[in-house]
């Protein structure tokens, strides 16, 4: 019986679904703020554009730094209460703290607002890297060297975040306008962002009890030559620096994450005054998100077949297409948008059942040239990523409200050019998915290298931690 059947049928099946849980936690964590929190700053405690990119780069680039150094200290942490879990229980409990203190908006002096969005935007997004690394590094320690075990988990984690999508969607715009209109305007935020953090932190438990088994503090794990927490911190950042595969990633992932971060605020402003109703965001977003999920059943074994960069340069192309659609033909029509914005969520299938698979090849490899395991601190460059798109998108959406004459005029009303807002959002957009596509074309890994580089590597740990133990 081959080591892949023997992982395969010892893998638990609540496994996944763990992983499920906790992908559909981090979504409804964050959902209000990903949507609401710019317009919220600038429709409600009336900041400009440009003050809100200087505010959200002074967060940002602490936000950075933490980033920078959380998976170093994720790696050879070896916390005595789950080295990788941990991160995941205390995550819904910080970011509860968060969500309130950047909706608190109470009567005060404008500076004193900032330094309290500025503490709830610190809460809201340091925990994430942590808790990003962690998540992400659980998939080849629970896998092993097992390629269809972790597309197995990389899927349902894929799934779980669509039916977190679903679950937001059918009652964000929903909660929110229900709680605006008889608490007061802006009130809705704060208590849905509360409502979705608790049960954000009792799945959070869930998944940290159930994954007892598969993260055990390991006393002896910083004697085994080239395990993750003997590893130098030194050889950390140095071989990961001269590792081409992970530039590569990181430079798609940075500009994906501007996309994505340039997009999220400035969707609740092209839906209002672009397409012209709010609440075709709940039909469009729950109705993709359906698709999303199905689609996300539906694409592993496409994706498996195809293979992971083949999975995903189809989702960028097709992605490609999709965006320059909505470009040319939308026109303030919502339907259009509608049909183009399903096609994205099919196209997206199969690199999404790849997930971070990428990026443990990258960390393999590096793993397999050098004999030091650096794979959690690999997964933290992605939230690095995230980070660095974070800031940069801070002046990109500045910049797409400043294209389309964007003025508050207060009270949560606003002016701008609808035209120049679809130009300016679609055209950036379609630039971004072009430049990714690109980057993903060059990744440099195979299939059956990243077989090879797994399997050499699960082999030469295992005997170094048996001479460990025998010495």
């Amino acid at each position: 019986m081959s080591n892949a059947t023997v992982q395969q049928s010892g893998l638990d099946k609540k496994v996944p679904w763990l992983l499920f849980l906790d992908n559909f936690a981090q979504g409804l964590g964050i959902a209000v703020t990903l949507t609401f929190m710019n317009m919220f700053m600038t429709n409600f405690l009336m900041m400009t554009p440009i003050a809100v990119a200087g505010i959200l780069t002074v967060g940002r680039l602490v936000d950075l730094f933490v980033s920078m150094i959380s998976g170093s200290i994720v790696q050879k942490g070896n916390l005595k209460t789950g080295p990788l879990r941990t991160y995941i229980l205390i995550n819904g409990p910080l970011l509860a703290v968060g969500n309130f203190l950047i909706f608190l908006n109470p009567d005060v002096s404008p500076q004193m607002k900032t330094v309290l969005f500025l503490i709830g935007y610190y809460f809201r997004n340091l925990p994430q890297s942590f808790l990003i690394t962690a998540s992400n590094a659980l998939v080849p320690k629970v896998a092993g060297a097992n390629m269809q075990d972790r597309m197995a988990l990389t899927a349902r984690k894929m799934q779980g975040s669509n039916s977190c999508t679903i679950f937001t969607s059918f009652l964000t715009v929903t909660l929110t306008t229900y709680f605006n209109e008889r608490l007061g305007p802006g009130k809705g935020y704060l208590v849905t962002s509360l409502l979705y953090c608790a049960v954000h932190s009792i799945i959070g438990l869930i998944v940290y009890i159930g994954l007892a088994p598969y993260d055990k503090y390991d006393p002896d794990l910083k004697k085994v030559e080239g395990s993750s927490a003997n590893v130098k911190v030194t050889h950390m950042y140095a071989d990961t620096l001269k590792n081409p595969q992970v530039w590569i990633l990181a430079l798609a992932g940075i500009i994906a994450q501007i996309a994505g971060f340039t997009m999220s605020p400035l969707i609740a402003y092209y839906y209002t005054y672009v397409l012209g109703n709010m609440q075709y965001m709940t039909l469009n977003n729950t109705t993709g998100s359906f698709v999303g999920l199905a689609v996300s059943f539906l694409a592993p074994p496409i994706a498996r077949r195809l293979g992971k960069k083949n999975s995903i340069l189809v989702s960028q192309l097709g992605t490609i297409i999709g965006q320059l659609g909505i470009f040319l033909f939308t026109k303030g029509n919502f339907w259009v948008f509608f049909a183009f914005g399903i096609w994205n969520r099919i196209i997206m299938g199969p690199a999404g059942s790849i997930g971070i698979n990428l990026w443990v090849d990258a960390a393999e490899y590096q793993l397999y040239k050098t004999g030091r395991d650096s794979r959690p601190f690999i997964m933290s460059i992605n939230s690095i990523c995230m980070k660095i798109g974070q800031m940069i998108s801070s002046y990109t959406y500045a910049w797409v409200l400043t294209y389309c004459n964007f003025t508050a005029l207060g009270e949560g009303k606003v002016d701008l050019d609808p035209a120049k807002l679809h130009q300016g959002l679609y055209g950036f957009l379609l630039a971004c998915y072009a430049c990714t596509f690109l980057l993903y074309l060059s990744f440099g890994i195979n299939e059956a290298k990243s077989k090879e580089y797994a399997e050499a590597n699960k082999k030469m740990l295992e005997e170094r931690a048996a001479a460990g133990a025998a010495s």
